[in-house]
């Protein structure tokens, strides 16, 4: 009897259905994060559409950077996220910020250079952004496929 309980435990669970417990921190996380990429994308919208960043007001610098303020309640969801998952969850979270941010130094890095050289650099910004974004979904990616 004995025996047959441990060969249990020894096997790998195959059964990938989250817990109720892991159900309802990604239910938290959703109702925390959702609000801020709504407020986001809102933001975003407003300020293409009335920012005038094109111009030659001085507004436009507080219009350009309106967008962040409901970037912060996103990095607020992912801070509240991180304390309420267990340790295994995350360190799979901060392997993938970890790798996203060192993807998103060397690609800053290699505009930066390109920049000295002359490259127009208009664009800059984004590349270094979608950069990091796609190293942590990467990385993220990476860390719950190759489980320790």
């Amino acid at each position: 009897m004995l025996m047959t309980m441990t060969r249990r435990l020894d096997t790998k669970n195959e059964d990938p259905t989250p817990s109720t417990g892991d159900r309802a921190r990604a239910k938290a996380y959703y109702r925390d994060f959702v609000p801020g990429i709504v407020g986001y994308c809102v933001t975003l919208v407003l300020v293409l559409t009335f920012g005038d960043l094109g111009g030659g007001s001085p507004w436009r610098f507080v219009w350009a950077v309106l967008p962040v303020i409901p970037l912060l309640w996103v990095l607020r969801a992912v801070s509240r996220h991180l304390r309420r998952v267990d340790e295994y969850q995350q360190h799979q979270v901060l392997q993938g910020l970890g790798i996203g941010f060192a993807v998103a130094m060397i690609a800053a890095v290699t505009v930066g250079f390109l920049g000295i050289a002359g490259l127009d650099m208009r664009f800059a910004g984004w590349v270094i952004f979608a950069a990091g974004m796609t190293g942590w979904i990467v990385g993220s990616a990476g860390a719950a496929a190759f489980k320790r």
